[in-house]
């Protein structure tokens, strides 16, 4: 399977004008993924941790193209969007509509990462019924990732019905869904998903250097 590089990642935010914000939810959501992929890796589960690297870092490559209040507004106050970045994303809203992130992210890497194309495609569509394990993984960071914050669920579905309104049907499938999803995976692990941060916090301090007193 052929992936893109950690850089070449990086370059694509690049290449299609991210605004900043964007880009920093993008990278929190990797960081949480590839924790929980590392995590079930080690409890001997079948899943791919640069395909989870990927695949995170690109789940909102295209965000900007369902976006029509570009700039700050009252869910993202600190959101700045240059003439540039809006004159990009306005001719790719002529360019690919009536389409959602995953699908413009699929036509953008399906001739060059067809696997990744795939699964950017179907992580988060309410339609796939059996993710794999890095799209269910993937999906479930961007759950718990409110802008650059690790939230609980409850909060971050709160944010979402208020962004993206939608029947309170549509809402209670959704929730049903991502609370199965977060059983599935806590399930193979030896914490809570209240304890998510705390554990992601905990790995960086052992892995930092120790400080030298004297």
């Amino acid at each position: 399977m052929k992936l893109p590089t950690e850089q070449q990642c990086l370059n694509y935010f690049a290449e299609y004008k991210v605004p900043d914000n964007i880009f920093r939810h993008c990278c929190k959501v990797r960081e949480v993924a590839v924790f929980l992929a590392k995590r079930l890796e080690g409890k001997k589960i079948p899943i791919n941790v640069e395909f989870v690297s990927c695949l995170a870092y690109f789940h909102d490559l295209c965000k900007m193209i369902v976006i029509k209040d570009f700039g700050a507004n009252e869910f993202h106050k600190d959101a700045t969007v240059t003439k540039e970045q809006a004159k990009f994303w306005e001719e790719m809203q002529q360019k690919y509509q009536n389409h959602y992130e995953g699908e413009m992210a699929h036509k953008i890497f399906k001739d060059k990462y067809p696997e990744l194309a795939l699964a950017l495609r179907d992580v988060s569509s309410p339609r796939n019924q059996n993710p794999t394990w890095e799209e269910l993984v993937v999906h479930y960071a961007d759950w718990r990732v409110l802008r650059e914050k690790i939230v609980l669920l409850g909060e971050r579905l709160a944010y979402l019905k208020k962004r993206y309104p939608r029947t309170a049907e549509a809402w209670d499938k959704y929730e049903r869904l991502i609370k199965s999803q977060e059983q599935k995976i806590f399930s193979e692990l030896s914490f809570d998903p209240g304890e998510l941060a705390e554990e992601m916090g905990r790995e960086i301090e052992q892995k930092s250097p120790m400080v030298q007193h004297g």
